[in-house]
């Protein structure tokens, strides 16, 4: 794949309202967020998020779609965009924690 579009164009599911879904993922916890290093955010014909990061366990992007049955998938890229893991069935609740236990976590943040 040539760019992230092109990697999207393979796994969308429906539309969503993307915006809400960041400024949620965004807010839930302003601190996990900020550790992700994000730099920049894409919306995608209202049925992907897809968010670069530079975390400690993953840097490339974060692909967020939203399925049929109201769950989310996110899948982290290798900056050539294959898939490096796929994780399904996640509910927004659990969405940023799930994210945040992929791409920077580390076990001295338990405090």
């Amino acid at each position: 794949m040539t760019n992230i579009q092109d990697f999207l164009d393979t796994v969308l599911e429906r539309e969503f309202n993307v915006s809400e879904t960041e400024y949620l993922l965004r807010y839930t916890n302003k601190v996990v967020w900020m550790t992700w290093g994000v730099t920049k955010i894409s919306y995608y014909a209202s049925k992907a998020l897809a968010i670069w990061v530079n975390g400690n366990h993953h840097v490339g992007y974060v692909a967020i779609t939203l399925a049929g049955n109201d769950t989310y998938t996110y899948y982290l890229l290798n900056q050539d965009y294959t898939v490096k893991k796929k994780a399904t069935n996640i509910y927004f609740d659990e969405l940023q924690h799930r994210i945040d236990m992929d791409i920077e976590f580390l076990p001295e943040y338990n405090f």
